[in-house]
């Protein structure tokens, strides 16, 4: 047996929701393991093209999708 560690990415991409100034909500789809080392890359809303820097784990970077989000804003409580 070899005791080389050896890695397999994940089966599903794992989705992180954003949200840009023009009110978009998005996903930024990876394979990556979040408690990995990360970097920085640059993504544009899928919406309105806006830049936006993220944190995603090292490796990701250039296999990422930006979807913009489905349905309505999920509630985060609190009403007035």
């Amino acid at each position: 047996m070899s005791d080389t560690f050896q890695t397999r990415p994940p089966a599903e991409r794992r989705r992180e929701q954003h949200k840009c100034t023009c009110g978009a909500r998005f996903e930024v789809g990876h394979f990556g393991d979040p408690l990995l080392t990360t970097v920085r890359a640059d993504i544009k809303c899928p919406a309105c093209g806006k830049q936006h820097t993220i944190s995603v784990p090292k490796g990701t970077e250039q296999n990422l999708t930006v979807e913009l989000a489905p349905g309505l804003e999920p509630e985060t409580g609190g009403s007035g």
